[in-house]
């Protein structure tokens, strides 16, 4: 299969699909929400780990990471439908948490090489983007910064035309809209492929004109059999 045209512009989401952040999340997620200050994953519960591991696939934005925490310590089978009620239940106590969040986020930031030690860029993301000449966005949920100083990281940053991110909107069918009102010749005579590791958020941006791919490597869990086109390597578009 070649899809490798020129005039085809790449939108790439980022945990996941480009990086392996789900160590960084995991801590910053347990600290915040216990009022605490690990920093080595090890020394994370057992149990918390284990929980947080098989129920990633859940969370979108981060406040979402509240209700693994929330349900980790009477181990509830969280299936979506159950998740989905927590976030109704929990909305309010959501909004707070993701502040401190991001707050503790920054925190991690002050020891820079050991916040950086927590992130992994896949191998085949990295040679995909460094070998491509086409257009690359990055639309993420994830904050601007910790995007930034990451794609800096991994020595990608300057093949990345714009990082579209939480600050915009946690919403990736509002993040959609915000590109394409920017940069409204992507919807002309452009081929447009967005992958993400997300089913959900896929669905939420099919009303666009663009190629959906379901990232088999990443954090989610397929939910609809055979709904997206599935790759497990970005080579697969080559």
């Amino acid at each position: 299969m070649n899809n490798y045209f020129n005039d085809t512009v790449y939108i790439l989401d980022f945990d996941g699909v480009i990086c392996d952040s789900i160590d960084e999340c995991m801590l910053n997620s347990y600290n915040t929400f216990n009022d605490a200050n690990i920093v080595n994953i090890n020394d994370l519960p057992k149990n918390y780990r284990n929980y947080f591991y098989k129920y990633r696939y859940h969370v979108r934005p981060a406040k979402e990471y509240y209700i693994l925490c929330k349900t980790c310590d009477h181990n509830v089978n969280l299936s979506r439908y159950k998740f989905d009620e927590y976030k109704k239940l929990f909305e309010n106590e959501m909004l707070e948490y993701e502040s401190k969040f991001f707050q503790n986020r920054c925190d991690l930031k002050r020891n820079i090489l050991l916040w950086l030690s927590y992130h992994k860029i896949y191998e085949h993301a990295s040679k995909f983007i460094t070998s491509i000449t086409n257009r690359i966005f990055i639309l993420t949920t994830k904050d601007y910064d910790s995007v930034k100083m990451l794609a800096h990281h991994f020595g990608y940053f300057n093949k990345v035309e714009e990082i579209i991110s939480r600050e915009i909107s946690d919403d990736k069918e509002k993040l959609f809209d915000y590109l394409f009102n920017k940069h409204e010749s992507l919807l002309n005579n452009t081929r447009v492929v967005f992958v993400d590791d997300n089913e959900f958020h896929l669905e939420s941006v099919s009303k666009f004109p663009i190629d959906l791919y379901f990232a088999k490597w990443g954090y989610a869990k397929k939910q609809n059999y055979n709904k997206f086109k599935e790759i497990n390597s970005f080579m697969e578009l080559i």
